[in-house]
């Protein structure tokens, strides 16, 4: 990973809050090992796309989207191509009005050029009014909900967690809950609600997930639409094109086409 340039925001004299901006570089299909941040950081994919996994969860970083890591995450870096980030780094009395749990976050123009200017503040302007002024509004834009559906919780209980397994590995199947509760002598509505407890979702919803993050993966990777629709058992590209656009407000073919213009 090639690191490009680093800036530190010093704190706010009324918010105690401190701010370090950080480029890098990433190679197509690298990977880092698993690493833990004690201070919370926002990662901005300005182009590739960055797959993240926790022992918590699971997410997909496409362009123009950001993942917000709370502190002290252990998780691991993937990409996809050749990736370009920007990432906020914050000490953790910045945290306590952001979200307690990583999540993705949507990438607004405002969003998007406090993460520029930041990154970008030299050294030596860093302990103006504006910058100051400037970092206060970006934790005010990051204290928005998270709500984002590229993320893929994982659950702790043993039953949940055999469920779950099964689906990624099998992601052409739609193996019904009714089923599974079955296969478990369990009542199905005794498994969704350990499903919701679990994941935060219900069974169709985290299912619903771990295909759409798949989709990102493929389809960054170019594979043709048609064949990630079939291999994520959609009987049509029409079917799963809905599944998408009702997801992300995109379709994939725009997605692709987002992926290739960011390179």
């Amino acid at each position: 990973m090639k690191l490009q340039h680093s800036s530190t925001i010093a704190p706010p004299v009324h918010t105690n809050v401190s701010v370090s901006g950080l480029s890098a570089v990433m190679p197509a299909a690298g990977a880092l090992l698993d690493r833990v941040h004690e201070m919370g950081q926002l990662t901005f994919a300005l182009n590739g796309v960055m797959v993240v996994s926790s022992p918590a969860g699971h997410w997909v970083v496409p362009p123009t989207r950001a993942l917000w890591l709370a502190p002290n995450v252990r998780h691991r870096v993937r990409t996809l191509g050749r990736v370009r980030t920007r990432t906020i780094t914050l000490l953790p009395v910045a945290t306590p009005s952001l979200p307690s749990r990583s999540c993705m976050i949507h990438v607004t123009p405002l969003l998007r050029e406090l993460l520029n200017v930041l990154d970008d503040a030299p050294g030596r302007d860093a302990c103006n009014h504006r910058n100051q002024l400037l970092t206060e509004l970006l934790l005010e834009e990051m204290g928005r909900p998270c709500s984002l559906p590229l993320s893929l919780p994982l659950p702790r209980d043993p039953r949940v967690a055999r469920i779950c397994t099964y689906i990624q590995e099998n992601l052409d199947e739609n193996k019904s809950l009714q089923a599974w509760a079955l296969e478990m002598g369990l009542h199905s509505r005794t498994l969704h609600r350990l499903f919701v407890k679990e994941v935060g979702m219900s069974f169709v919803q985290w299912r619903q997930q771990a295909k759409l993050l798949a989709a990102l993966e493929w389809l960054a990777e170019g594979q043709q639409i048609l064949s990630v629709a079939l291999d994520l058992g959609y009987q049509t590209q029409s079917a799963f094109t809905v599944m998408f656009r009702r997801s992300l407000g995109i379709t994939p073919s725009e997605f692709i086409k987002s992926v290739v213009q960011a390179h």
